[in-house]
């Protein structure tokens, strides 16, 4: 069992005095005497770690290494326990924190903060509570990679002296590296730089620039390097120049990995058949593809203003309204519009979506845009198929009933007249028989041509099938007008037809149904369709069906 966890009010750490030497000494002794055996590790006064003191009493296994403070041996979420526990070490002398190694997170260990400067010159960090699987002279805890490590210099950039873990990081030792200059060890790419911050630096005390450096380490491989010289060559105790270079292998490798990402992105979107644009909060362009500005028509355009002057001022008000809710509170939209340009309207499909922060906060937007036109035109001749008659261009049966349906119900309201005629041609039967259904065929197209052709604006024509047609009329004050009109298309159908067969004479039978009450769509109908019998039996022209 570990020695320290248990109660703060009974364990060694409440039964000792941290101040007390020998009080330390005895807790140094229980922790390093725990089984299985602890991870020891050693950092300086500033938080750094340094190699263990040899004359710790540990096996070479039961040490750690490649990481430069306590900090990296955790993970992140440990973060602020470990600062705390190192605080409280620094004032009373002892302080210990519950972490996750960050090569094994899913188990809890005890990290253990000792000012052990009296006994070995150094502070010490004592791992325990390790299972057995990690702990022992067989498994030891993983190494972590060292990140950080330091140079003294003269004026003129010799190495006078090295770091503890300059060795380790870059492989290169002092007798590889006192006496020399380091730029031959920079990537040929950097050293203009690197020259150039050495002698800004030189040219004050303390701190110079931040420069990224990449070094050859032993094996030949580039390593990249934030390096920080600080300058005290007036230090009449120091007299040299500290390089601090923090590895960001990476970090740069990350930021390799996002550069390459995005210049995928941005491929992938030259080649989609969309064009797309992203903005930022503000409404600024921050990427737009080719494609974008082939559709909208706008190549010299700056502005996301100037790229969409174009939509159609119908279109406008919904564009610009759904811009500023996809950009004030995320809400995604997909909607139609039309694009004026030099070669005439084009319908186009928009959908926006918002770029949002890990709070899910809007950043900006990416919008996309589609050329639907030709898809429009073919949805619209789809629709138009299944309401019209391919034939004869008139409403189909289902269409014109459920306009009707549609008129009866507005009279609920209105309450002005409706007429419904009713045409069904004369011995069509006798024409299919005598010229062929071709010639039939040609009538039936005739007929409706003739029909729309003789109607008012806002009345409608139907093919109720075979020879049957339906001419719904609304607005139409008075019976007497809806008989006029049925005489007017019983004369324009009585006119004979030249067709391909030759002229054929034609005739129709026409009944008129009119009414200025909510009656059924079935209803006034049936009343046409009756009156239309009645014109067929008599042949004396349109008949009017009583109220």
């Amino acid at each position: 069992m570990d020695p320290l966890q248990r109660s703060p009010t009974t364990g060694p750490a409440a039964q000792l005095k941290l101040h007390d030497t020998a009080a330390i000494d005895v807790m140094l002794d229980a922790l390093l005497g725990t089984e299985p055996p602890p991870i020891v590790l050693a950092f300086a006064e500033t938080g750094l770690r340094i190699p263990v003191p040899p004359g710790v009493p540990i096996a070479g296994w039961q040490t750690t290494s490649g990481f430069s403070s306590g900090i990296e041996l955790c993970t992140p979420a440990d973060l602020p326990a470990v600062l705390q526990a190192w605080e409280r070490a620094r004032m009373q002398r002892f302080a210990q924190a519950v972490v996750h190694p960050r090569t094994a997170p899913d188990i809890c260990v005890t990290l253990h903060f000792i000012d052990a400067r009296h006994r070995y010159g150094t502070y010490l960090g004592i791992v325990t509570g390790l299972p057995n699987s990690i702990g022992g002279p067989t498994a030891k805890m993983p190494a972590l990679r060292a990140k950080v490590c330091t140079l003294e210099r003269d004026e003129f950039s010799h190495v006078r002296a090295i770091g503890p873990t300059v060795t380790e990081i870059l492989g290169w030792t002092a007798d590889d590296l006192l006496g020399h200059r380091t730029l031959s060890l920079a990537h040929p790419d950097d050293r203009k730089d690197a020259v150039s911050n050495w002698l800004e630096m030189l040219a004050r005390p303390g701190n110079g620039p931040r420069a990224l450096t990449r070094y050859r380490n032993r094996a030949g491989r580039y390593i990249w390097f934030e390096v920080t010289h600080c300058n005290l060559l007036a230090d009449p105790a120091r007299r040299c120049v500290v390089s601090e270079m923090v590895d960001v292998s990476e970090r740069m490798e990350a930021v390799d990995a996002l550069r390459a990402s995005e210049q995928l992105l941005r491929r992938l979107t030259e080649s989609l058949p969309l064009g797309i644009i992203q903005i930022d909060a503000a409404r600024r362009i921050v990427y737009r593809n080719k494609r974008l500005l082939a559709i909208l028509g706008k190549t010299g355009a700056a502005t996301l203003e100037d790229h969409f002057s174009s939509i159609a001022a119908a279109d406008r008000a919904s564009f610009d309204a759904a811009l500023t809710a996809v950009l004030s509170g995320g809400r995604p939209a997909e909607f139609e519009l039309s694009i004026d340009g030099p070669g005439g309207a084009r319908r186009c499909g928009v959908t926006m979506l918002a770029v949002d922060t890990p709070l899910g906060k809007p950043t900006g937007a990416i919008v996309s845009i589609a050329d639907i036109t030709e898809r429009v035109r073919l949805r619209d001749e789809l629709e138009r198929r299944a309401r019209y008659d391919e034939l004869t261009r008139c409403l189909n049966r289902v269409s014109i009933l459920q306009t009707l349906d549609g008129v009866m119900l507005a009279l609920r309201t209105k309450g002005s007249g409706v007429a419904v005629i009713f045409v069904d041609l004369d011995h069509f039967k006798a024409v299919n028989d005598r010229y062929g259904h071709s010639a039939g065929d040609e009538l039936l197209r005739e007929t409706g041509k003739r029909l729309l052709a003789c109607v008012r604006g806002d009345d409608i024509v139907g093919r109720l099938g075979g020879d049957e047609f339906l001419v719904v009329c609304p607005n139409l004050e008075t019976p007497a007008l809806a008989v006029a009109l049925a005489h007017r298309l019983a004369a324009a159908l009585a006119e004979r037809a030249l067709l391909g067969a030759g002229t054929i004479a034609s005739s129709a039978s026409i009944g008129v149904a009119w009414t200025n009450e909510a009656i059924g769509c079935d209803a006034i109908v049936a009343r046409a369709d009756e009156a239309m019998y009645e014109s067929k039996r008599t042949g004396c022209g349109p008949v009017l069906a009583p109220q």
